[in-house]
This record gives C-alpha cells, structure tokens and sequence, in this order.
C-alpha cells in the first residue's frame, strides 16, 4: 500500500540573534511495503556574522540548532505515519468491523535531539466503547512519556564519567534543549539499566552452568556475605587468620612457584607483560567500600569485583553481594571448562576470609590460591610498623624478612621473626604476623620464580578494574551512593570492558559465552 500526505511547513528558530530563521518544509511521507519514505525541503538564510574568531561558532551554533530541530520534525512524522498504519491494519477485515476511530490523543517521547510531541489515533469499540491506542501497546509505552532508548543510553554514558547534573546539562546541551530531564529521572533510567543487567547477568550464567551437569555441584559454593567492616579490613590489610585448607587424597596438580611443583618455565624480559600459567586460569577478586547515602540507613555499601584472565583474554565482573559474583563467575568457569578438568583454578587474591571460603569451597582438585604480593608486603609492613622501634628498626627488620617471603620461604621468614620478639616496641604486633604468615602458607609461593617467568604475583588487575568502575567515579570526597546506583555504574563499565554493552542495549541479553580455541606452546 502508498499513502502520501502533503504537511505543513515548520519555521525553526536559531540559539543566535539572526533575522532570518531557516524553514523546513516536509512535503511528502509515503509506505511503501516495510519503508516510510519523506521527502523534505530545508531552506538556511543566515546572515553572514562579523569575519572575526567568534564566525566559525556562530554558524556551527546555528546549523547544529537547524539539525535538531530537523530530526525532531522527521522522527514525529515517521511516528505518526507509523501509527497510521497500524491503525488501518487494525480497521481492516472482519476484525476492524468492531471499531471505529475516535480521533487521536498526544503523547510525549524524550529524544536524545528533544521532545518530540505526536498525535497516537484512538479506536473505539463499537460494544462496549471503550477507547485505547495502537500504538501504546504495540511499542508497549509508558502511559505518559516515553524516554526513547538512544536517550537511555546517552545518559549512562555521561552518569558513568560525571556528576548527576554535569550528565544532566550534558544530555540537554547535545539536545540543544535545556531542562530535557529532571536528576531523578535521570538516576532512574541509570538504575533501571543496572537491574536489567544484573538480570541478563545471571540468565547467562545460569544457561552456562545449565550446559555442564558437575559445574553446579563444582563451582557454585554458599559464601556467606562479610560484615562491612570485615571488608574494609580486608581491603586494608586481610589480617583475619585462615583455615587450614583439608587434605585432599589425591595431590592436585600445582602452578609454578608452589611447593611441590613440577612446572618449570624459561626467564622472560623483565618488561613483557605478566602472562596466565599455561592451562590455567586466573581469577582476580576483590571488593570495594563506598559511602551510603544516609536515608539507606547504612553506613557503607560493598561492591563486589572480579576479573577472569585466560591467556590473552580477559572477563570483568561487578555484583553487589558475593554470591551473585561467586554464580557469574562460575558460569564463566563452566563455559571455560573448568568443571570438566579441560583448565585448572588459580585463585589470586588479597586474602579476605569470603574470598578464602569461596576458594576452600570449590570442588574442583586442581586449584590453587596465591595471596596477592602487594598485600601481602603492604601488610607486613603495617605490622612491623606498629611492632618496631623505629623506621631503622623497622627496616632492619623488614628487608630479610621480604627477602625470604620474595623467593617462598615462609618457615624462614617466621623464623626470623620470631628471634626478633625480645627487641620489639609492641610483641603482639610481630606474633600477630607470625600467625598470618603461618596461616597463609599454602597461598604463599615462589615469587621470584614466577616473576622471572613473567607470571602474575599480585592482582592488580582488579584493582585497577576497581578504579576505573568504581574508585574514580564514587569514592571522592564527599560522594555518597545508593546501592543501585553503584552497581548500575560498576556493572555498565564492566559490559563496557567486556565488549558486551552495544550487544546488550540491542537485543536486551549478553553473548553466551564460548570456549575460545587457544593453541599451547609445543
């Protein structure tokens, strides 16, 4: 079917003091099969401004205004053409002998370039008169206004780099209209993208773990969530003790630097980048502490982090409690092969106690758990500091004690500690590290060798993940979040780090995982 309707023509008004406004004028909107077609005419007669440095953004101002204002005339008579159409689809046939039009009713859509108002047709029944719009249920849009897609999407963007209202003038400075969106609007779109992630999130893992009958059973363990404070702890120093990991009765196969480890590896250039134990795959997880916004009647919110490493690859992960990461990160195990023996788990961690139980509860044998080099000298460090006499002291102190922990001399390094009791300011302090190295030693290694061979020591991966989505966004000084604020914004930079977001915003689901194909070294 064709259909064309000649329209008025619309003055458009320019952000500069011009005398001449240019004219759109839209003749023609015609379907044609599954293609709306316009066809219009746009006049631009600006006076030329002053020939000085201010002409150059005089008419980009002017032009950039004419734009919008054409988008929005093109995108209303697209609409209404649209909506005409399904209303004679629906007055058609037997089917359209029950109602009649009654006229038509605005509505309101929120553009990335503006409002946008139409004009939606209405039907009536003939029987029971009651009256309701096509078009709302086909699109499936709010009763009042529509807050478009594009415009959903532009506001993450700027949320995800800026202050609420520095994303908010943003978005109406590209819209060339001022007051586009209130902040709560604004927030609400943002959360509302976070929840639909966290949902497409956990829809994947499930499907990944659904594919692999032992994953389940293997890699999805019950971790209790830690009290706030035990995570700033942890975040500070991972000074809580450890338990003793159980005997298994067989010996799990061990990455490089362990005790017991059979792996050998040739030196690399000190400045190659780290690389993943070969058939091994690493994950990194951590969690962040925010400030709460008071009326959440918490005093700090906990975001939970992940990166997965596999070769060259690399996964990110943000939840906002354990064990929503422990099951996305399981499903990515899964689809990685690690519940089938294909990979095996290497764990590397600041050492806080969830993370310690979600490594101790995994089923899978060959897996093994290195305690992050970072933390574990910045923790060493602290405890000297509180036990020695002095910065000399301490030094003295501290150097051979690194040293042996540096090559995976644990019994050494505690002896050397415990020699030095008589002399120290604060004993408990030395014992308290004492028990933290003892307690420790299974996730304690040969870091030197691993260095050497350009494998990873310390999970600053992570870390660095945790800034970016988090740290440099909601932790400067006088910030406090919501939890869905935060983890709207930790799970849009981690689809975004991924290569998922464009996917997602698409067709509303992330991408299944697959198992890449990696060739081993001979």
């Amino acid at each position: 079917m064709r259909m064309a309707s000649t329209l008025r023509q619309e003055a458009l008004t320019t952000r500069t003091p011009m005398k001449n406004q240019p004219t759109i004028r839209l003749n023609e909107v015609k379907t044609q099969g599954r293609r709306i077609h316009l066809r219009a005419e746009l006049e631009l007669d600006l006076p030329m401004p002053a020939q000085d440095e201010h002409l150059p953004g005089a008419l980009e101002r002017a032009v950039d205004d004419a734009g919008q204002r054409l988008k929005r005339l093109l995108f209303q008579q697209a609409l209404q053409q649209a909506d005409l159409q399904l209303l004679l689809r629906h007055l058609r046939g037997k089917r359209g002998e029950k109602f009649r039009r009654r006229g038509a009713a605005p509505y309101t859509f929120k553009t990335v370039f503006g409002t946008v108002q139409v004009r939606r047709c209405r039907l009536q029944d003939k029987q029971s008169g009651a009256t309701h719009q096509p078009a709302a249920l086909a699109w499936q849009t709010p009763q009042q206004v529509c807050i478009t897609a594009g415009l959903r999407h532009a506001c993450a963007d700027a949320l995800l780099t800026q202050s609420a209202q520095n994303a908010l003038d943003s978005v109406a400075a590209t819209a060339g209209e001022p007051e586009l969106l209130c902040k709560a609007e604004l927030l609400k779109v943002v959360h509302q993208q976070g929840q639909q992630l966290r949902q497409a999130s956990v829809r994947r893992a499930e499907a990944a773990l659904a594919e692999s009958p032992q994953a389940r059973e293997l890699l999805l363990p019950v971790v209790a969530r830690p009290q706030p404070e035990e995570l700033e702890l942890a975040a500070a120093a991972s000074a809580a003790a450890a338990p003793e990991p159980g005997g298994d009765p067989e010996e799990p196969a061990l990455p490089l630097g362990f005790p017991g480890s059979e792996v050998t590896a040739e030196a690399v250039a000190s400045h190659e980048p780290r690389s993943v134990d070969d058939g091994w795959v690493v994950v990194q997880p951590d969690g962040v502490i925010t400030h709460a916004q008071k009326h959440t009647g918490q005093k700090r919110l906990e975001t939970y982090t992940a990166v997965v490493l596999l070769a060259g690859l690399s996964w990110h992960f943000a939840c906002a409690s354990p064990q929503e990461l422990i099951t996305e990160v399981a499903g990515l195990l899964a689809a990685l092969g690690v519940a089938e023996g294909k990979r095996r788990l290497l764990f590397l961690a600041d050492g806080a106690r969830w993370i310690r139980d979600w490594f101790e509860a995994l089923a899978v044998k060959d897996k093994a758990m290195l305690l992050c080099w970072y933390h574990l000298v910045k923790r060493a460090g602290q405890l000297l500091s509180l036990a020695c006499r002095g910065r000399q002291h301490r030094r003295e102190v501290e150097e051979p004690v690194l040293q042996h922990l540096w090559h995976g001399e644990v019994d050494e390094a505690s002896k050397l500690l415990r020699q030095a009791r008589e002399e120290m300011k604060k004993p408990e302090a030395l014992d308290e590290l004492v028990g933290y190295l003892e307690a420790r030693k299974p996730y304690l290694a040969d870091y030197a060798a691993r260095k050497e061979a350009g494998l990873w020591i310390a999970s600053n991966r992570v870390e660095k993940f945790n800034d970016q989505a988090i740290s440099a966004r909601c932790k400067h000084q006088g910030m406090a979040w919501t939890a869905e604020g935060v983890e709207a914004l930790a799970r849009l930079r981690a689809a975004q780090r991924n290569g998922e977001l464009t996917h997602f915003r698409k067709r509303g689901e992330l991408p299944a995982w697959q198992e890449p194909q990696l060739q081993h070294a001979a």
